[in-house]
């Protein structure tokens, strides 16, 4: 196993780290002002308001000690089989039985989880991390192919192809992310323009053929475009969610109603803890609070992306470049959901939607660029290069330059 002098170990991104401690800290509070009407009103929630503020906060503080304990392992642990292949290997499994009926356990008219009891989980938050890790040995490995159709670039995009279409059975909207992260990542791999044009087709093909093949799915597309339409409408059936959370947004004003103050989490707006929680957001903090959110979101990503950057290993320079992205992607993609710029799609918001499997695996994925930050200068194979040295070398400059000169390698 790779060695590290403790000597050459940098201090972690205080910035990267400030802001994730700081979204799952804000985002605990927001589900508590979210959800407290709904489980006030709900048998399944034994009629507690803090029903699911308890189980979001047991699942805040797992992420903590899970970020803890992540930051201090050297990533470069990850390039074992076990965590690459074998770990790509069991998540396909794990979404496999999520589809058999008896094994998945069905919430809501989706299979998404497997688990017993009150102890759930959903493998495709596992996905998420497993194919960036995949994609990351993979172009390790590998890099020198890429260019090449069938030897290089076709393997990850079919490994990418089969996880999201197994995803997309039940979740679209995770699915359209872990794709899109695939895609991006490939891109980052050197995968050619053509090749890339062609997969991106192929990902439209196959995702409008989801959409057709499941009726509530076209009902949220033709319902979306009624909205657009129709804007003052009355929206009820399939675009009453889409409508409401809207309405939520726009009531929100500037500087909103104020914290608490909310009225569409009282049973008005569906999934106001989860899916639709921005829309909470917006209702209370107004355009202020919402362009704050967004400022601490694309703070994180130039911070992820500033880590990848800055690391010399190509494996964990990929890495962070993917799990990043992937939270990057699912962020934009649950805020053009809730304002209306995209048809509804069953995705949380990273760190503030409620739901425990979500944030342990976000925050996890946040671990591991932590970790890498503290390694900018370690190399594959061998200990990390000494400063003086670097200082007489040129860092690569950007993702192109650096693309080029791997792949030629």
């Amino acid at each position: 196993m790779e060695a590290v002098r403790e000597d050459e170990r940098e201090s972690f991104d205080r910035g990267l780290f400030a802001v994730v401690v700081f979204l799952l800290l804000i985002g605990t509070v927001i589900v508590l002002d979210a959800s407290s009407a709904r489980a006030l009103h709900s048998k399944a929630a034994g009629y507690d308001s803090f029903f699911y503020f308890k189980r979001q906060a047991f699942a805040v503080c797992l992420s903590g000690i899970l970020l803890a304990v992540a930051m201090n392992k050297p990533y470069w642990h990850l390039r074992d089989w076990k965590y690459w292949f074998l770990g790509m290997f069991v998540t396909l499994a794990l979404l496999g039985l999520v589809l058999v009926p008896g094994i998945g356990i069905e919430v809501a008219g989706a299979r998404r989880w497997l688990g017993f009891g009150p102890v759930r989980f959903q493998p495709s938050e596992i996905a998420k991390i497993s194919l960036v890790l995949f994609l990351a040995r993979y172009s390790e490995l590998w890099r020198s192919r890429i260019s090449h159709f069938w030897k290089g670039f076709v393997p990850p995009v079919l490994i990418v192809l089969m996880v999201g279409g197994l995803v997309a059975k039940e979740d679209l909207g995770t699915a359209i992310t872990i794709i899109t992260t695939g895609l991006l990542m490939i891109f980052m791999m050197g995968g050619k323009p053509k090749h890339m044009l062609l997969l991106v087709g192929l990902a439209l093909a196959a995702g409008v053929g989801f959409i057709l093949h499941e009726p509530y799915r076209l009902k949220r597309v033709w319902a979306w475009l009624d909205l657009v339409f129709q804007p003052l409408a009355r929206h009820d059936g399939v675009a009453y969610q889409p409508a409401q959370g809207l309405i939520a947004v726009g009531s929100g004003g500037v500087w909103g109603k104020g914290i608490g103050m909310g009225t569409a989490k009282h049973l008005y707006l569906p999934a106001e803890h989860t899916d639709y929680i921005f829309a909470t957001v917006g209702e209370e903090t107004g355009l202020v609070g919402c362009l704050i959110l967004v400022g601490l979101f694309a703070y994180l990503v130039i911070r992820g992306l500033t880590v990848s950057h800055r690391t010399r290993d190509w494996f964990g320079s990929l890495t962070a470049a993917g799990l990043t992205m992937m939270i990057g992607v699912q962020t934009v993609l649950n805020i053009a959901v809730v304002t209306g710029l995209v048809p509804c799609t069953g995705v949380p918001l990273p760190f503030i939607s409620y739901g425990g499997t979500s944030v342990v695996f976000t925050t996890l994925a946040m671990a591991i660029v932590l970790n890498i930050s503290q390694y900018p200068n370690h190399v594959a194979g061998g200990t990390p290069e000494p400063k003086a040295r670097l200082e007489r070398e040129d860092r690569p400059d950007g993702w192109r330059h650096r693309r080029a000169h791997l792949s030629g390698a």
